[in-house]
């Protein structure tokens, strides 16, 4: 009996509706403080703008789960849809510091769509976070013969990589710096010197510092963060209320739904502060499971890694596994106060529709890339065995012949 190999792009998919459901079910609890009319409650709890995000998710995932992933590479780099993608990010990006951009709570980081009477928001700053990932890939895959070039290969895409964390650096001081550390580190991987990127690191070290200690919030929360009490209706009320979280939901949590933190006392306790209210509600269990889901999702990724059998497929898998896991750590330390207070989303379950769809679609396009690649090994097993086969069959005719 052939044992029964195990599809990892299954295993994805499993974890990404997990993650989506769980993200759901906190979101409505979280949006539930008051309930205007308690028999169609139920109702609203799945069919309304998050379940449609959730819905959103899926089907793009879906989509690029089956979708000819090289469409994506192109034939040349300046006709690829990568790069066509990156420079629609930049302007986006661009138009969020104009006119065009709206502020939500103090942060200018989305663009409004109006269609009908309706306006839909949205985020430049997750496109392009996950577009930069592609093409850096496809330009590695374009340019591998120049990449390891100062002048030819490697200043054009540090070029490319610093003016799109240019412009969310502005709004997004922590999306900028973790697009940064993915970008470095699958740079290094596709070929480029370590001693170029080396020189990039004084100068990025000084943009860091003039980001944070010449704006005001900024600072305030650097200096607050090793002692919230200080100043506990200011810098430190969110440190502070988001630990008492923690410490009231013990180990099982004080049910769904239950939580008293949600009732005006914990901000934004539906996006950043999401995990939060999951301890408070869901305990040390609930924590626990969402850690483990990462993980796994982590785990699995790295495997796609190892499979991917190209320079592209590679870097697109190693880009999107560290997003989501550096990002899932990034919002956990925040939240826990073992690192300062910045505005970054728990991935797939922190409401937004822009992070939910694109990260689900993300991880679609790291399904896609296992799914091919297994196919691709199969149809290689399959061709080995044939010749092989039909050896052993003409050895028996020989035999039979003989006798």
């Amino acid at each position: 009996m052939r044992p029964v190999a195990l599809e990892l792009d299954r295993v994805l998919l499993i974890i990404v509706l997990a993650l989506l459901g769980i993200g759901l079910l906190m979101v409505q609890s979280a949006e539930s403080r008051v309930v205007s009319k308690p028999h169609d409650s139920l109702f609203h709890f799945f069919f309304n703008i998050s379940g449609l995000h959730v819905l959103l998710a899926v089907a793009l995932l879906l989509v690029l789960w089956r979708m000819d992933y090289r469409r994506l590479l192109g034939r040349t780099l300046w006709t690829s849809p990568a790069t066509i993608l990156m420079l629609i990010s930049i302007c986006c990006l661009a138009l969020v510091l104009t006119h065009f951009g709206v502020t939500i709570n103090g942060a200018r980081r989305w663009l409004m769509i109006r269609v009908g009477a309706h306006h839909i928001g949205f985020e430049p700053s997750e496109l392009a976070k996950w577009v930069l990932i592609v093409f850096i890939a496809a330009y590695a895959a374009h340019q591998s013969q120049q990449i390891r070039n100062f002048w030819r290969g490697f200043v054009p895409l540090i070029a490319v990589v610093g003016l799109t964390v240019a412009l969310i650096l502005k709004e997004d001081f922590g999306t900028a710096a973790l697009m940064v550390g993915i970008a470095a580190m699958m740079m290094l991987m596709a070929g480029c010197k370590w001693w170029h990127l080396a020189l990039f690191i004084p100068p990025a070290v000084a943009v860091g510092y003039f980001a944070v200690w010449h704006v005001p919030y900024r600072r305030e929360r650097l200096l607050i963060f090793l002692h919230p009490h200080l100043d506990p209706q200011g810098a430190g009320y969110n440190p502070i209320q988001s630990l008492l979280s923690f410490s009231s939901g013990g180990f099982w949590g004080k049910g769904l739904g239950d939580g008293i933190q949600k009732m005006g006392y914990l901000p934004e306790d539906s996006t950043d502060f999401i995990y939060s209210l999951i301890a408070e509600e869901l305990g040390f269990m609930g924590c626990l499971l969402v850690i483990s889901l990462y993980m796994a999702l982590v785990i699995v990724g790295w495997r796609v890694v190892h499979r991917a059998d190209t320079m592209f497929t590679k870097l697109v898998a190693f880009g999107t596994t560290a997003t989501v896991g550096l990002q899932a750590a990034m919002n956990v330390a925040v939240v826990t106060v073992t690192v300062p207070t910045k505005g970054i989303a728990l991935p797939m379950i922190s409401a937004g529709g822009t992070g939910w769809i694109l990260t689900a679609g993300a991880v679609g396009l790291l399904m896609n890339i296992e799914r091919s690649s297994r196919m691709a090994k199969a149809m290689g097993k399959e061709e080995t065995v044939a010749p092989i086969q039909a050896e052993h069959s003409d050895a028996k005719i020989g035999i039979r012949g003989a006798a």
